[in-house]
């Protein structure tokens, strides 16, 4: 379904929370199928910031592709969905280590995906 930037970040904060990205935090967008910004921190880590689609396993395609590109070796993002549901949807380790409760009260679970590990991702 393609829509504005402007209906998707409606939509996302409708069914998640504000869309209010990180300082210094780039935005991917596709109007067919969605948005998330993201960031690079030290240590080549590609960090997804509000992720809102309609197709989850083509965007996270597309942030791999990005972290590739700008030379990161795993994606990090956070949740407050449920951790099991989430693992499964993305194929990636929950971290316990960066799960964190948020400054408005909800517990969001960590998660990385280490770009080219075949052994220890289960894709």
């Amino acid at each position: 379904m393609t829509q504005t930037f402007e209906k998707w970040k409606s939509w996302y904060e409708a069914h998640a929370e504000p869309a209010d990205p990180i300082e210094g935090a780039s935005l991917y967008f596709e109007p067919e199928h969605g948005f998330f910004y993201y960031k690079v921190f030290p240590g080549g880590v590609l960090y997804i910031d509000h992720f809102a689609t309609d197709d989850y396993q083509y965007l996270f395609r597309r942030a791999r592709e990005v972290a590739r590109r700008l030379g990161c070796r795993e994606v990090t993002t956070q949740t407050f969905h449920p951790a099991k549901a989430y693992a499964r949807l993305s194929k990636a380790h929950l971290d316990l280590k960066y799960s964190t409760r948020g400054a408005n009260g909800k517990w969001y679970w960590a998660f990385t995906e280490v770009l080219n590990d075949v052994e220890g991702n289960r894709t």
